[in-house]
């Protein structure tokens, strides 16, 4: 006789968009996937062996990951295989392989436990990185990290045991679990870690399975195989015993949905222009070239943040003037004359060839980073992408921006640095933009609240939401005890935001957002009511956003602004601006918007 269960209702992170609805195949990782192996030491006659033994491990995993790409190349987009060429980075890479073999070799330890133990010294080093996409590849790491140890400790990899179409559910599922899910039998996945911006997620949207990340732990104590349950990739929410009503709801939005999107496809080569003529431009944000194809594909407008650090994470080594002015160019090449902004290296540490090695700082989020890192540890790194950046400039639209600015001083010193290399190239006969836009990303208090004198020096404000809410309000993003304070809508936050808008319409020179709030229709309304010239965003959401501000009244967008300005709470504000989304567009409200936020 079947149980009678109540419908519970949990709210997780929207990975990826999308409705499943189906049985659970709850996955569970087999015990010490990955663990400290046992430390022990072996006998010098053993050496050989061991280093052998470690060689083979590589090249078992290496072909095993070739295998994957070339699976996920039938499943996925094509340029999405390239997140697992990282990897094999990983299982080439000397730096780590020699250091391996000096361990076994010096220490006489044995292959499993010398590689566990430079990798964990390369996975700390990343781990203290600010960016949190950068911090996020540890994952990755660990992932091939693992596929390695079980080839070295020989023991088999974990299988997910299904043979019909289910949700997944796991604790964890790494980017190589994730590409070899059969999509022709899983309708979607929900993960207790992660982000939007890890892997596991970029792949969940580049298969087109709606996923659904951060779910709390006590939620996975509720689950057993086979229960019924409804992932919504839109709000994030996990229904578990939907009702029959539930589930009929779900099944109909599902098909409405689907002709929703169909529609939105038609507008893209609309403008971004309200009701009463307000034109914004809306652009997209990526980490490589072969982004720009969707960005086009969703009808964007330029590149509002091109993330140049995967350059050089991607990379074997530093990639010199050359390599870098080819991405440049042939970036600029396919955006033809629309604007590209690119950001110029934003990570930490000493020493980016060997970054891993680096020693972490006490405080990385108030350390060196961003431009202090190019400007006070690595001037030669700056120097040569800012060469590039020079030569490729008289190719196209191309614009620069530097990250985590605090005060004018470093401006003026970039701005210094390429008038010598103006000079330098103009000696060298070589030709050069004669004038490079610069930009300020305004993501700190300090520099928000240093607007007008930055606005003298820069071309163009770019304003990163994300870690702007973070310097103001004190929160550690990462830190999942803190969400409740996360708030792009707290009165501070809204207050920079206003100030370093009135401030660069008073210079003259534009404004964008690129941080997260760019692409979320929640804070649409707000955003145009106060004045913003771009929104750079996750191509995905260009659609929906599109949609949002040709629904709007600039008029009224700007009145609600003023009455958010004057809002003592985070969720006053964000309620003035979901009453106008609603208004405006109730069909882009209902479709990604969660009911409990």
């Amino acid at each position: 006789m079947p149980e009678n269960h109540s419908e519970i209702i949990c709210q997780g992170i929207a990975a990826s968009s999308g409705y499943a609805i189906g049985r659970v195949c709850f996955v569970r990782q087999e015990e010490g996937f990955y663990i400290e192996p046992v430390d022990s030491t072996i006998s010098e006659s053993a050496v050989a062996d061991e280093i052998s033994h470690f060689h083979a491990a590589l090249d078992a995993a290496r072909n095993e990951i070739l295998h994957l790409q070339n699976e996920l190349r039938r499943k996925a987009d094509a340029h999405d295989v390239g997140i697992f060429d990282a990897q094999l980075l990983i299982t080439d890479d000397q730096l780590l392989t020699r250091e391996v073999e000096q361990m076994i070799s010096n220490q006489l330890k044995p292959a499993d436990y010398a590689f566990f133990k430079v990798v964990e010294k390369f996975v700390a080093a990343i781990s203290v990185m600010p960016d949190n996409y950068i911090k996020e590849r540890t994952a990755d790491i660990r992932d091939v990290a693992a596929r390695i140890l079980n080839h070295l400790q020989r023991r088999s990899d974990s299988s997910m045991d299904y043979d019909d179409q289910r949700i997944i559910l796991a604790h964890d599922l790494t980017p190589s679990d994730t590409a070899a899910l059969d999509r022709r039998r899983v309708l979607g996945f929900a993960v207790e870690t992660g982000s939007t911006t890890s892997h596991t997620a970029i792949l969940a949207r580049s298969m087109q399975l709606p996923a659904v990340l951060g779910i709390p732990g006590d939620f996975f104590e509720q689950v057993k195989d086979n229960d019924m349950l409804i992932l919504d990739g839109y709000s994030g929410k996990l229904i578990l015993h939907p009702t029959r009503e539930t589930e009929a709801e779900y099944r109909r939005k599902a098909e409405e949905t689907l002709i929703f999107f169909h529609k939105l496809a038609d507008e893209k080569r609309l403008s971004a222009e309200t009701c009463d003529g307000f034109v914004l431009q809306l652009s997209g944000n990526i980490e490589k070239v072969e982004d720009i194809e969707t960005v086009h594909e969703f009808g964007g407008v330029g590149i509002g943040l091109f993330r140049s650090e995967y350059m050089f994470l991607n990379a074997s080594g530093l990639p010199n003037e050359e390599e870098q002015l080819d991405i440049y160019c042939e970036m600029l090449a396919k955006m033809k004359n629309e604007p590209v902004v690119v950001r110029t290296l934003d990570i930490g540490g000493d020493k980016l060839d060997q970054a891993l090695q680096r020693y972490a700082e006490p405080n990385p989020f108030l350390g060196l980073r961003g431009i202090r890192f190019c400007l006070r540890e690595r001037p030669d790194i700056l120097r040569t992408q800012l060469r590039a950046l020079l030569r490729a400039g008289i190719f196209g639209n191309l614009k620069v921006m530097l990250p985590m600015v605090t005060c004018v001083e470093e401006i003026i010193e970039v701005k210094k640095l390429i008038s010598q290399l103006q000079e330098e190239l103009h000696y060298e006969h070589i030709e050069h933009a004669l004038h490079l836009p610069i930009g300020a990303m305004i993501e700190t208090p300090a520099a928000a609240l240093l607007a007008g004198p930055l606005a003298k020096v820069v071309d163009f404000f770019s304003i990163g939401t994300n870690d702007l809410v973070q310097y103001t309000l004190a929160v550690d993003r990462t830190n999942e005890r803190l969400n409740y304070l996360d708030m792009p809508t707290h009165p501070a936050v809204l207050t920079l935001i206003a100030n370093c808008i009135a401030v660069a319409r008073k210079h003259n020179i534009p404004v964008s957002v690129c941080g997260q709030i760019a692409g979320d229709p929640r804070f649409t309304p707000l955003l145009v009511g106060l004045g913003v010239n771009e929104l750079s965003m996750p191509p995905a959401m260009l659609g929906p956003v599109r949609r949002v501000i040709r629904k709007l009244q600039m008029a009224d967008a700007e009145l609600a602004a003023m009455e958010v300005l004057e809002c003592e709470t985070s969720a006053k504000a964000l309620e003035i601006s979901m009453k106008m989304l609603r208004d405006a567009a109730p069909e882009i409200a209902e479709l990604i918007v969660p009911e409990n936020k």
